[in-house]
């Protein structure tokens, strides 16, 4: 499920718009200097309910209208992607921020980065616990890390995970939430019925097939029932190219565990072109 809106020419068909995608190299696309930008947003690989089709069309266009009207205020392409993935978070349809899949303790724990093409910095959180916008803590590590070296010479840090990351973000003026009130009662419903399912699995299951067929159940249900990660691309209108990834992770995963979507190089890349490139990239992934 994507959407993508190219707001120089957004009076155009939107079958016009699609064409000015699917006529580039898929991920990348040459980046000259432009008058407009371009914005694609994705709620994410994985099942999406027929009964929801409406509401995940809704998200991905708010997100991408999000984008929009920051660049149209003049805001950068890492700004505006930001803007574009706080809207995704912020959906109690998608497996990112509220809502997000619950872990084997029934806690939420997100993953998210975000990169800038114009400089290459990289910002991100992993496991992160008691945060509504996993993606607001990326953006604001990377924002730090282009202000240069801390007091004593110290290297400031791109990527923190778990409670380090949810107390730099507190310190950093990014308030709290609680992890149930970011739970949605599809969330908790999901989580209620994958548990009884695990527990039936342990009691039937006996000797060395136990852990074997209980991978192979998560692993059925992850495959079948939920979403991941959701993403961005944004080119402003001076060419200069962002993307960023948020994710809940998988259902059912145990505490701690830190999936691709935070991972540099992986959940997102942004590079603008340069004397040895004479392209843009922008990339963001799921599934």
């Amino acid at each position: 499920m994507e959407s993508l809106i190219n707001f120089a020419e957004e009076q155009q068909p939107s079958s016009v718009m699609t064409n000015s995608w699917s006529k580039q190299e898929a991920g990348r696309s040459e980046m000259p200097k432009c008058a407009g930008g371009f914005v694609l947003v994705h709620a994410g690989a994985g099942y999406h309910s027929e009964s929801k089709a409406k509401e995940y069309k809704h998200v991905c266009k708010r997100a991408c209208q999000r984008a929009v009207d920051q660049l149209r205020a003049g805001a950068l392409a890492v700004e505006a992607v930001t803007a574009a993935l706080v809207e995704l978070e912020d959906s109690p349809f998608t497996n990112a921020g509220m809502g997000s899949n619950l872990n084997l303790s029934g806690e939420i724990e997100c993953d998210a980065s975000i990169m800038d093409g114009k400089s290459l910095h990289f910002g991100a959180v992993g496991a992160i616990n008691g945060i509504k916008n996993p993606v607001l803590v990326a953006n604001c590590l990377l924002t730090e890390a282009q202000k240069g070296k801390l007091s004593a010479g110290r290297i400031p840090p791109c990527f923190l995970v778990g409670r380090g990351a949810h107390d730099w973000a507190i310190s950093h003026g990014i308030p709290p939430c609680p992890s149930e009130k970011m739970a949605t009662k599809f969330s908790l419903s999901a989580y209620k019925r994958n548990k009884r399912k695990m527990e039936m699995a342990e009691k039937m299951d006996a000797g060395q097939n136990q852990e074997k067929k209980r991978r192979q159940s998560s692993e059925n249900e992850n495959g079948s029932g939920c979403l991941d990660t959701v993403g961005a691309v944004v080119v402003d209108s001076e060419g200069n190219v962002a993307a960023a990834v948020s994710s809940g992770g998988l259902a059912m995963k145990h505490p701690g565990r830190v999936g691709q979507a935070a991972h540099y190089g992986c959940g997102s890349w942004a590079e603008n072109a340069c004397n040895m490139n004479s392209y843009s990239a922008a990339v963001s992934t799921s599934g």
